[in-house]
């Protein structure tokens, strides 16, 4: 598995992001020494926390952040000190290297946060004169010490492509046990890099080097700087999942040479989003793992396995007692009878098992296993108790193994559900929100985007942003409602502008009025206007409509509901006409107003598809029910048409 980020990455990264950092403000700092989340204020745009870990990777995120422990960490409010506030100069790293630079600038001065994403490495602040000021912990390494009041030393730096000739590096490269192993040590290649390289230009990646020759060697080395070329200049950013749909590691390009062993290749659309995607997702494997319903069930396992292992030793010893006193009844009972008499006579003409007879009695050793004849019986009860020890010992191993047998079910059951969960957070990670999902949105069945507002705001928003002269616009024939958007930037009909008036009509105040249908106007883009006539006023969310209407009559306010599969297995709540949804969806229903709840039909139709849903029921359980809340249009009845299964 790829655990940390590469220097490729780091180029990669940093090419996609450096601009949504540079100029931002420090607004805050959390975290703990193996994480540094930075809250950094942009002049525009939202807020954005850039997470940074030292040994792995640093990456953006909007993802909530789980606090680790109460109370904060020493070493955060010493960050906070040199770094709340101050605003961001640059963000670069050193070539082929992975160590990442910030400068920031206070009104004391300037500091440069130092980010080393190597093994063992540290997050680091220092002022213009190299001088640590802090260190998320302390580093003694062979070649060099960070800590609070050291000169900062770089880590030795690599011979690479970054700063050797590739004849030279021919030479290193030469050295390696075979062709992927040599120009990963001898060229400072990633592994990652130089699998997908090697693979890509038809080398068998087990050949050895000394059998290829320098010349072929520096071919080999210039194909490898041109794939790394290509991918800065072309990303193709995504994150690789096993055969058993884990996750594997994020790329910044198509891994072709896991994919040839069937590894599935999932894209993004932002190298950021595929290392933030992978990282979440490790957080919450990290926490699955850690049941401790499970370690309560692995330790009864463990001590009822020990406990039958010593009875199992038991029941061997005592069944061979008991063998040997009926191989020797008489001679046994007489020898008995005379150690309870406390007789000096008692002559054992026996071999040496009986070990010892005192105390009025009989100790019997077989294998390492002592046995005393309990004198205050008779020799015949004890004989019964030796059968009576060894019927409890079986009754105890068979108890205990069945106890086992119960108890390993029901790890299964735990592991069974620590994997479904898993698998349920995968696909709620990997599932990617569009920018129009903020919003009401459809797509036709001629494959045109419409969106609505949610609210007045939204209505606002999207005219002035999306609305262009040749699109169009649409609205319920009632004051209150969604301002619907048909993006018709290709060929339609009249086909699409009636399954967008769908969302118009449901998404008005219509809805809530119990209405059954209600006409819906369309115009062209330029026909709307924020511009009221002189001597009125415009709410916000209104708008002029001048000139000609079209019209849809008597839309139903009825909406289907359903579940789209995206990818195969990442689902997608989406709305519409029966016939529109039912076309994408694996599973629907369908909605008109009514008297139930948003939530309350939101969970009793998410409830209802998961018992319908068969084996991959794990794919709609993934579903946050709030994304049902969201689309449905206001309190509602329900009905089921015969649900498609998966």
């Amino acid at each position: 598995m790829k655990r940390a980020m590469t220097w490729v990455d780091i180029d990669i990264w940093l090419a996609e992001n450096a601009g949504n950092i540079v100029n931002g403000y420090i607004d805050n700092i959390y975290g703990d020494s193996d994480r540094l989340i930075l809250r950094i204020r942009r002049s525009r745009g939202e807020p954005i926390s850039l997470a940074i870990m030292p040994g792995e990777a640093l990456y953006i995120t909007n993802r909530a952040i789980e606090r680790r422990g109460d109370a904060l960490p020493h070493v955060i409010t010493l960050f906070r000190r040199y770094l709340r506030d101050s605003a961001i100069n640059s963000l670069s790293h050193k070539p082929c290297e992975r160590i990442v630079e910030m400068n920031v600038i206070k009104s004391e001065g300037g500091y440069r946060l130092i980010a080393e994403l190597i093994p063992r490495g540290v997050i680091a602040v220092v002022d213009s004169s190299d001088v640590v000021k802090i260190v998320s912990r302390r580093l003694v390494a062979r070649d060099r010490e960070v800590r609070i009041g050291s000169r900062y030393v770089y880590p030795p730096q690599q011979p690479g492509i970054c700063n050797e000739d590739l004849s030279r590096l021919s030479e290193r490269v030469m050295r390696g046990y075979d062709i992927v192993r040599g120009i990963i040590t001898g060229a400072n290649i990633p592994p990652d890099v130089a699998e997908e390289a090697i693979y890509r230009l038809g080398i068998k990646k087990d050949l050895r080097p000394t059998d290829l020759g320098a010349s072929f060697i520096r071919s080999v080395l210039e194909g490898v700087v041109d794939f790394i070329l290509s991918v800065k200049k072309s990303p193709v950013p995504g994150i690789v999942l096993d055969q058993s749909g884990s996750l594997y590691g994020f790329y910044p390009f198509e891994p072709k040479h896991l994919i040839s062993l069937g590894y599935v290749f999932r894209r993004f659309p932002s190298f950021n989003e595929a290392i933030d995607t992978f990282y979440s997702q490790i957080e919450v494997t990290k926490a699955l793992q850690k049941s401790p319903e499970l370690s309560r069930i692995e330790k009864s396992i463990e001590k009822l396995r020990s406990q039958i292992i010593d009875a199992e030793e038991k029941l061997k010893a005592m069944r061979r007692i008991l063998e040997y006193i009926n191989q020797n009844y008489q001679i046994l009972e007489d020898l008995f009878e005379c150690a309870k008499r406390r007789s000096s006579m008692c002559v054992n003409t026996l071999d040496n098992t009986i070990s010892s007879i005192s105390n009025g009695s009989l100790e019997l050793k077989i294998e390492g296993y002592k046995y005393r004849l309990d004198p205050r019986l008779s020799f015949m009860e004890n004989y019964f108790e030796i059968k009576k020890r060894i019927s409890e010992l079986e009754k105890r191993i068979s108890r205990g193994s069945e106890e086992i047998a119960r108890l390993q079910e029901e790890a299964k059951r735990v592991h069974a559900d620590i994997e479904r969960r898993r698998v349920i957070s995968t696909i709620r990670t990997l599932r990617r929100r569009e920018w129009f999902e903020r919003y009401h949105w459809i797509i036709t069945s001629e494959g045109l985007l419409a969106i609505g507002g949610m609210d007045a705001d939204q209505n606002e928003r999207i005219v002035k942003k999306y609305l262009r002269d040749d699109y169009i616009f649409l609205h319920a024939d009632i004051q209150g409602g969604s301002a619907v958007i048909l993006f018709t930037d290709r060929e339609y009909t009249f086909r699409s502008i009636e399954e967008a008036a769908r969302i118009a009509a449901c998404y008005s105040r219509a809805w809530q009025a119990g209405y059954g249908s209600i006409d819906v106007f369309y115009v062209k883009g330029s026909q709307v206007s924020k511009s009221p006539p002189p001597g009125q006023y415009l709410e916000k969310g209104s708008f002029m409509i001048y000139g000609e209407k079209g019209w849809v009559k008597k839309v139903p306010l009825e909406l289907a509901v359903g579940v789209e599969i995206l990818s195969e297995t990442i689902p997608r709540i989406i709305v519409g006409p029966q016939e529109l949804v039912s076309s994408k969806a694996s599973n629907l229903c369908v909605v008109i107003p009514g008297d139930i709840g948003r939530r309350d039909a939101a969970e009793h139709i998410l409830r209802k598809w998961i018992e319908s849903s068969g084996a991959r029921r794990e794919i709609l359980e993934a579903i946050d029910v709030d994304e049902i809340v969201k689309r449905l249009p206001g309190k509602v009845r329900i009905r089921f048409p015969s649900n498609k299964r998966f």
